[in-house]
């Protein structure tokens, strides 16, 4: 369980990565008009980023195993 959080967690921090770098120099080379877009954009992107990044910190401080809560109830 852990484990595909923390893969999911993962892809969603690859995609906000690529996507922002993508943005960014979009914004560089000017393909972007209007800078409102641009900063939320990349604003959005940097909230699911850290969402993800805090999701997986919290999945490493604090393992959940179904096992042990199992084990505990028998």
């Amino acid at each position: 369980m852990l484990t595909l959080i923390n893969l999911i967690c993962f892809v969603i921090c690859l995609i906000c990565i690529v996507a922002g770098t993508t943005i960014s120099i979009l914004a560089i080379w000017g393909v972007f008009e209007t800078s409102h877009v641009l900063l939320r954009s990349l604003s959005t992107l940097g909230v699911i980023f850290l969402a993800s990044v805090f999701t997986i910190t919290v999945n490493k401080i604090i393992p959940f195993d179904r096992t042990k809560q199992e084990n505990k109830k028998q």
